[in-house]
């Protein structure tokens, strides 16, 4: 079941009834991370029994979020330094690379090219809190396309709303996660991986916030995550120690 909420862009709620679930996680997960997440923590669920509860929104939200108090067990977070952050102020702990995010350039109705983008609306999430929105400022920066297509910009409040800008026709190009891309089966003569030179190294850090009796469960989840380097490889990420995506 789905839900939106003013706080969370999307609530995705995996559970059992309580009876059937010894435990219960609360996972915050960076917006270009949610479609892989859900596959994983359905089958940590089937495996384990464990409730699995997920909301996806902007890694930005999160923070704010996690630093006035919501109650998660883990953030997935879709950069580096928030989850740095949070661990150095108390408020969490272990926070360690999980993934690198490759940016894509999406052009449902014409050959992708960063050089010739379509006529109309571009749409890329909020920059100051979404960092495949700052990796998609910077590209077009490097590119010297930044100037000449800023007044089309159209700004999402993360990742999964820029794809929905263009997935609607509201937006006729977007930049948006790989992963989305292939979660959605779109096909690659629609989209161009933008050159990775072109942006800062999208590293994406977890961080364990739980306390006391809810650590263990956390720890779990975060192991079995971590062991599933073939379904985020798949998805469209970079794992640490790849070429350009840190290790530690």
């Amino acid at each position: 079941m789905r839900l939106r909420t003013p706080a969370l862009a999307l609530l995705t709620l995996l559970s059992l009834p309580a009876a059937q679930a010894a435990e219960q996680i609360r996972i915050a997960v960076a917006a270009n991370l949610l479609p892989v997440m859900e596959q994983i923590a359905h089958r940590y669920q089937q495996e384990t029994g464990v409730s699995v509860q997920l909301a996806g929104g902007s890694s930005g939200a999160f923070f704010e979020q996690i630093r006035r108090g919501a109650p998660f067990d883990l953030f997935y977070s879709a950069d580096a330094e928030r989850p740095e952050q949070l661990a150095t102020s108390g408020k969490g702990e272990a926070a360690r690379p999980y993934a690198c995010g490759r940016l894509a350039l999406w052009t449902p109705a014409s050959a992708p090219t960063l050089a010739a983008l379509p006529a109309g609306k571009i749409a890329i999430a909020q920059p100051d809190t979404a960092p495949y929105g700052k990796a998609a400022i910077q590209a077009l920066e490097r590119s010297g396309q930044l100037a000449k297509v800023q007044p089309r910009l159209v700004y999402a409040q993360d990742i999964g709303q820029a794809y929905q800008f263009v997935s609607s026709a509201n937006a006729g190009a977007g930049f948006v996660a790989l992963s989305q891309l292939m979660a959605g089966k779109v096909p690659a003569n629609r989209y161009w991986q933008v050159d990775a030179a072109l942006y800062d190294p999208l590293v994406q850090k977890r961080v364990i916030l739980a306390k006391t009796e809810r650590r263990a469960a956390a720890e779990r989840f975060a192991a079995y995550f971590d062991a599933q380097r073939d379904t985020l490889a798949a998805a469209g990420y970079a794992l640490p120690g790849d070429a350009g995506c840190a290790a530690d």
